[in-house]
């Protein structure tokens, strides 16, 4: 499974992640950690989801040691690139592939719950708090996702993550 360990991270990014919660703390945005690094394995069944038949995306997703996935969960792509910077031990015996250098979040809403909601703001500022989180990890050096774009310029945001320039 994928881990939400900051440990997995490059050293680089373990501090700035670091920084990124103290930064998200004083300005009460609660947000956990969804994802660090993950293997090619697992890479591989993601980028299959919503692009193969559930069949085929369960058995890659069976091979990478995660649950199954229903018809419904299989009609949206969850990730838009197999060169994630998500992705360790390549088996390539280069050690600076074994630490992952992005990070993603999941902002919590007034329950508790995890929430995408690109309009919420919890903490009532009027800002919303997927935003807000980008532009502190922008503050911090980090290339926020909420600006990513397709390969013409037309905006594909992917508002919870957060990478190494």
């Amino acid at each position: 499974m994928a881990s939400r360990r900051i440990d997995d991270l490059v050293p680089e990014l373990q501090i700035l992640a670091n920084k990124f919660l103290e930064e998200c703390k004083k300005v009460e945005l609660p947000f956990f950690i969804t994802c660090t690094a993950r293997s090619i394995q697992e890479q591989t069944a993601l980028y299959a989801q919503g692009r193969q038949s559930l069949d085929e995306v369960n058995r890659l997703r069976k091979a990478a040691n995660m649950p199954d996935i229903t018809e419904k969960e299989n009609k949206k792509p969850v990730t838009w690139t197999m060169a994630s910077k998500h992705i360790v031990n390549l088996y390539d015996n280069n050690p600076n592939n074994d630490k992952a250098r992005a990070f993603d979040i999941a902002l919590l809403d007034k329950n508790g719950k995890a929430t995408w909601d690109v309009k919420i703001s919890v903490n009532k500022n009027k800002i919303p708090d997927y935003e807000e989180a980008g532009a502190i990890g922008e503050k911090l050096g980090l290339k926020w996702g909420g600006r990513f774009k397709d390969k013409n310029g037309k905006p594909k945001p992917d508002y919870s993550h957060f990478e190494l320039e």
